[in-house]
């Protein structure tokens, strides 16, 4: 019986002992937002795709959206994804494998153009 229980005893210390080992290991993960500027070119729903193009750039970027990425305009009213078509955005994504997923999108109002309306009143007598 004393062989058993002080088998019994190592074998609960061990198990023990690596427990304890464990509780003291802390997991961390690093993520980073990246962001990157440019015209929205195209935005396709049905694989959930944002293209974006950039002066600084030669090639669109494309870029995957999810049900929780953030649609803003750069006062920050919620904007749909159809609303910021051909605008002016910055993107923030974060890398997950070879995707570049994206958390939020920021629309600019497009630069203004110059509107001239002419009006021309005749008079008779």
């Amino acid at each position: 019986m004393k062989t058993v229980s002080v088998f019994c005893s190592a074998v609960a210390g061990i198990a023990l002992s690596g427990s304890v080992a464990f509780a003291g290991e802390v997991m961390e993960k690093t993520s980073t937002t990246t962001t990157y500027s440019g015209t929205v070119s195209d935005i396709s729903p049905s694989s959930s795709t944002i293209i974006v193009k950039s002066e600084s750039s030669p090639a669109p970027v494309t870029y995957k959206y999810t049900k929780t990425t953030t649609w803003v305009d750069s006062s920050g009213n919620v904007i749909t994804s159809e609303q910021a078509r051909n605008s002016p955005v910055t993107v923030y994504y974060a890398k997950e494998g070879d995707s570049m997923i994206v958390t939020k999108v920021v629309a600019s109002k497009p630069s203004s153009t110059k509107e001239t309306t002419t009006t021309t009143t005749k008079t008779t007598e």
